[in-house]
């Protein structure tokens, strides 16, 4: 006899449920290892083969991350007219393909060229297709479906940097890549079998709980209502925007912390190899962290959550600032990496929140990008304030406290009403 769920914070997501959180989660590791933490190895290992200058490699990392923002919106618009399971299966294919061909470029130009097509096709599986499965499969239960899920970017940081090290020292710099590339394409053939866009496709229920009479005819009534979310709409919309910018602000304010991380640890007196150690323990944390931010999201609600998980960085940047002595950095720290797979986690649920479960793929669409092209402006922001403090870290943190302040103050602004269709 099936056991169906009656909690939205209980873990009972049924075989074909717990089969998708799984799925999604193997997403948002590749994603996250090909895309952002392996640029914690490629341009060495590529200067310490080719004698390449790893500088040049490394500035690589940001025009290849703009072109993944395109990438992005454009599976986004995509995976509105075709299926998320054939956007993630032919993505992570492209992908795979183009990090072989990464590994074997002869000179620096393909290597930026191979960069950006593969941060431009892992969009597609990583950032616009995931959302998509969890929208569609946990309408009310996203947030604790969500916080395991999410697990997949922190495994990532955790695991793939030593996990890669250890492989380039066996196979060495082609053939590390040929591997990881297979591995990719191996499971994108596999989505195509694995993946399912809904619970009705294998006779399961949305969040594994069997719907009233009400939510049963909503489904059909939304079945068969033309959305009104149209890229126009989406636009005018004031929530659209709320919703961008805020979650944008709050994810600069990650990345600017995590992106100088290791820097700001030596600037106070640290080791580069106790840094190193310390961000490990912060990737480490943030597993956990998924969950927590998962579970409390169910407790409490979104926006409720949403607005302690920004008050929570505030907190860890006035640790960072102060750092006067181990206990207090640490404290800065889990607070940190406690966070670290939370964002996508309340963003996501927040805009399933607005938007509703068919509608979610019109309004993320839009979202995203633009919350991306806040993240990206990190990087920048960052370089001109160390440049404008003559290196001290005290400014950008200061500047980072104001804007992840504004971040919050901006989603609790949000409606608090479900406008799509459930």
């Amino acid at each position: 006899m099936k056991k169906y769920s009656t909690s939205l914070t209980d873990n009972r997501f049924g075989k074909w449920g717990w089969s998708i959180i799984i799925y999604v989660m193997i997403l948002n590791f590749f994603y996250a290892a090909l895309t952002t933490d392996g640029q914690n190895l490629f341009p060495n290992f590529f200067a310490q083969v080719n004698g390449w200058n790893p500088n040049a490699l490394l500035a690589v990392a940001t025009p290849a991350g703009i072109i993944g923002i395109i990438g992005n919106f454009v599976f986004s618009r995509m995976v509105i007219k075709i299926k998320a399971k054939t956007i993630a299966g032919v993505t992570m294919i492209v992908t795979g393909i183009c990090f072989a061909i990464l590994g074997f470029a002869p000179n620096v130009p393909v290597y930026f060229v191979a960069m950006c097509l593969v941060c431009f096709f892992a969009a597609g599986f990583g950032l616009s297709a995931q959302p998509v499965f969890m929208a569609h499969w946990f309408p009310k239960k996203k947030g604790i479906a969500l916080g395991w899920s999410t697990m997949g970017a922190p495994f990532s940081s955790a695991f793939f940097v030593s996990g890669f090290s250890v492989l380039f020292g066996m196979a060495g710099l082609q053939k590390s890549f040929l591997v990881i590339g297979i591995i990719v394409v191996i499971m994108g053939i596999i989505s195509f079998f694995w993946a399912k866009d809904y619970p009705e496709e294998v006779g399961a229920y949305p969040d594994n709980m069997v719907p009233d009479e009400t939510e049963a005819q909503e489904v059909n009534d939304a079945t068969e209502e033309k959305s009104q979310f149209t890229l126009g709409a989406l636009m005018r919309d004031k929530d659209m925007w709320l919703i961008a910018i805020g979650f944008g602000l709050m994810w600069m304010t990650l990345v600017g912390i995590l992106s100088q991380f290791v820097p700001r640890m030596m600037s106070v007196g640290y080791e580069q190899s106790q840094a190193l150690m310390m961000l490990t323990v912060v990737s480490i944390i943030a597993i956990p962290g998924s969950y927590f931010w998962g579970w409390l999201d169910s407790k409490i609600g979104t926006k409720k959550a949403s607005f302690i998980f920004a008050f929570s960085y505030v907190f860890a940047l006035v640790c960072l600032i102060a750092s006067t002595n181990a206990v207090v950095v640490w404290i800065g720290c889990i607070c940190a990496g406690f966070g670290i797979g939370g964002l996508l986690n309340l963003l996501t649920s927040m805009v399933i929140s607005v938007y509703g479960r068919k509608d979610f793929v019109f309004a993320n669409s839009v979202i995203v990008p633009i919350a991306s092209i806040l993240r990206v402006l990190a990087f920048l922001l960052v370089a001109v304030l160390l440049q404008v403090s003559q290196g001290s870290y005290t400014l950008p943190y200061v500047v980072f406290i104001v804007i992840d302040i504004i971040g919050a103050v901006l989603i609790l602004l949000v409606t608090n009403k479900c406008k799509g269709r459930n």
